[in-house]
């Protein structure tokens, strides 16, 4: 998927307190306007279409399907049915795929949603939106490039997390951390040892700032959806990480077999099958063809990651449907579980989680590894 972020020469850093004034100090909207007379760019490895804000009256879709397609409000579709591709229904997607899938939605109905619980994530920057701008409890900057606007990956990891429509856990709280390192900077020594230096800061804020909350309100859990332990000098990030485990704090990245043990993976789901389904899931694209030893799969634990409306970082209530997120999706989800997990047994650890959740998660063939079952393992940590 194309990252679209837009830099300014100058770098800042900047705190700003918890409190009323967390809306207030967030990154400005995303400008996507330039997009609009962009053309088609498919990407054969993704097998995705990305064709968000563009103008698309004059440009035939018909050979594309709706599995490949990822699109937001400001996409313009062609007229003409003809030109758009078979049984294509953008509305239709974009709500569909705002559900979490996996049954979510009936532990949200039983109260099992965040609820007195706090996490945190480390991400690039964040702009405002209803999905979870009464969520934020704090916003603070390590990184961040002056007048940069908010980003894709924000607005689509916060929703996913806590949104009120589209989040695992919609009644979170959510402390939010942006040190934004982007994909074109990432093999310059210098922006590697950055990453270690102000992912590691975040992180150890995030250590000082809960040993300031009461204990039913503590961080429980932050979502990273990259792998600072493979930067430059990841000792720093590694340090700060072992700090976070003593104080009881989940850390999830992209890296988590070398950081706990653990093995997690991200599943697809089909864009025209319903997201609580759990036979609507199966490998991503990228992976299909790579087979892993059965009993390999069944010690994985998998959440979805693909074809999920999430909050856009352009609009107060725009959306947008990916059809690919990778392992930058599947991680807030990830973390959002365990935070449900948290609200209803204060005591489980991330090996308790991780142990039950492939106990009561259900293996799928065509998933190749286990699906979460959020539902059958609230049920089992209630007991």
């Amino acid at each position: 998927m194309k990252k679209v972020c837009l830099l300014a020469l100058f770098v800042t850093f900047g705190a700003w307190a918890i409190g009323n004034n967390v809306i207030s100090k967030l990154a400005p909207y995303a400008d996507y306007s330039w997009l609009k007379n962009e053309e088609l760019s498919f990407s054969e490895k993704e097998q995705e279409l990305d064709i968000r804000s563009m103008d698309c009256t004059n440009k035939d879709l018909s050979k594309y399907t709706a599995e490949q397609i990822s699109f937001d409000n400001g996409t313009v579709f062609p007229k003409n049915a003809s030109k758009l591709p078979a049984d294509f229904n953008a509305n239709a997607i974009m709500e569909k795929h705002k559900n979490p899938g996996l049954n979510l939605h009936k532990l949200h109905e039983q109260g099992i949603d965040g609820s007195g619980v706090s996490m945190a994530i480390i991400d690039q920057p964040l702009s405002p939106h209803n999905e979870y701008n009464d969520n934020l409890a704090h916003y603070e900057e390590f990184l961040v490039y002056k007048g940069q606007s908010g980003s894709m990956h924000g607005a689509a990891v916060s929703s996913i997390a806590v949104g009120k429509t589209v989040g695992v856990a919609p009644k979170a709280k959510l402390y939010y951390f942006a040190a934004d390192i982007t994909d074109g900077q990432f093999q310059n020594d210098e922006i590697k040892r950055k990453i270690s230096k102000y992912y590691a800061a975040a992180l150890d804020k995030i250590v000082e700032i809960n040993e300031t909350l009461p204990d039913n309100e503590k961080i429980v859990a932050v979502s990273v959806s990259a792998s600072p332990a493979l930067s430059r000098d990841p000792e720093i990030w590694e340090k700060a990480l072992e700090k976070a485990k003593q104080a009881g704090i989940f850390v999830t990245t992209t890296h988590i077999e070398k950081e706990y043990g653990f093995r997690d993976n991200g599943v697809y789901r089909f864009v025209s099958q319903e997201p609580d389904d759990f036979e609507s899931y199966r490998q991503t694209n990228w992976q299909i063809g790579y087979d892993m030893p059965v009993d390999i799969q069944k010690n994985t634990l998998c959440f979805p990651m693909d074809h999920r409306t999430t909050a856009a970082p352009n609009g107060i209530n725009d959306y947008v449907h990916y059809a690919n997120g990778g392992f930058s999706w599947m991680k807030p989800f990830e973390a959002s579980v365990y935070v449900l997990a948290k609200q209803v047994k204060r005591d489980i650890t991330p090996e308790e989680f991780f142990k039950v959740g492939l106990e009561t998660g259900d293996y799928s063939e065509k998933a190749k590894c286990v699906i979460v079952n959020p539902v059958a393992l609230i049920d089992y940590l209630r007991k």
